[in-house]
């Protein structure tokens, strides 16, 4: 696994005020948590941020680099939360969790279709019930994503999350859940037909 370095400074200070003039410096207010580990509000440089956020991934495990820290070495840690101005677009707050590589945590992994689906030649419509998966894995087996191969489905057909294996890792959704479906033409419309009914019946009753 590639090790991404990230350096922190423990945050001094508390308030509205010493946040924007933590920004107003270029850094970014930041805060790293986790099991067993007490919450230490901190400071992330924007331009180093910049320069390795094009490096990150989903649940991607970095190495936190904090100076004048008990313990000695890196931290892996996982970012949890970017909080994002409404306009603009810019970073107000980043959430890291820190993790520990013996100890199983629980993340989020996107789903992605590969193929193309046998059904569609006769008209049927793929129909994608989930994008992610919930998982319980160590952070050393997190997979970046799943790949759920649809050439052999037809109309009718489904894949559900019982049908997921990867190694290492624990699905934590229903098993029954179908995760995508190939459905005839006629359910689509169906579905479309009763949804601008709904919108019609609120309009009216407002």
């Amino acid at each position: 696994m590639e090790e991404i370095l990230i350096k922190a400074e423990t945050r001094v200070g508390k308030g509205k005020s010493a946040v924007k003039k933590i920004r107003r410096q270029g850094g970014i207010p930041a805060v790293l948590y986790g099991k067993d580990v007490e919450s230490i509000p901190l400071t992330i440089s924007l331009k180093d941020w910049e320069k390795l956020r094009k490096s990150l991934k989903r649940n991607t495990i970095l190495r936190m680099e904090l100076p004048g820290s008990v313990d000695t070495g890196t931290r892996p840690v996982m970012v949890k939360n970017i909080q994002r101005t409404v306009i603009g677009d810019s970073i107000n707050h980043i959430d890291f969790l820190q993790v520990s590589m013996e100890r199983k945590v629980e993340v989020e992994i996107p789903i992605y279709l590969t193929g193309e689906a046998k059904g569609l030649v006769n008209g049927g419509i793929i129909e994608q019930h989930l994008r992610t998966v919930m998982a319980e894995c160590l952070p050393s087996q997190i997979p970046e994503k799943v790949d759920i191969d649809i050439t052999d489905l037809d109309i009718g057909d489904s894949v559900h999350v019982h049908e997921i294996s990867i190694e290492g890792v624990k699905l934590l959704e229903n098993p029954g859940v179908a995760v995508v479906t190939i459905i005839p033409p006629t359910a689509a419309e169906e579905k479309v037909v009763t949804e601008e009914t709904v919108i019609v019946e609120e309009k009216k009753e407002e």
